[in-house]
């Protein structure tokens, strides 16, 4: 019974990894958002609808009235921007398409 509890194992010591000086400086040059990266309106339009929806369901599920209308009212406020951005999604789709805003197929000039 005694040899089984004999804990008086070995254990190596942990290093720690080298923190390079360059991989701070690396970082702080990277820019957050490329100027060439548009942002995706339909994707923050989708995480506004399902936002609203979970308010919906938090009114339906929320025990006074004062939640229920806080729900309601934050759901329709959430359905309404999700709206803007989805038509905002849709003129910018609509301007790019137009002559005048697409590069000419030669660089020529008479």
């Amino acid at each position: 019974m005694e040899d089984s509890l004999h804990f008086d194992i070995p254990a190596q010591s942990r290093v720690r990894p080298v923190r390079r000086a360059r991989a701070t400086q690396r970082a702080a040059e990277l820019p957050e958002l490329l100027a060439a990266e548009p942002i995706n309106l339909y994707h923050w339009a989708a995480v506004g609808l399902v936002t609203a929806l979970m308010c919906v369901v938090m009114a339906c599920a929320a025990g006074t009235p004062a939640l229920t209308r806080a729900a309601s009212v934050t759901s329709v406020v959430f359905a309404a921007l999700s709206g803007v951005l989805v038509l905002g999604a849709m003129l910018r789709a609509l301007r790019l398409r137009r002559p005048e805003h697409q590069a000419p197929l030669t660089s020529r000039t008479p």
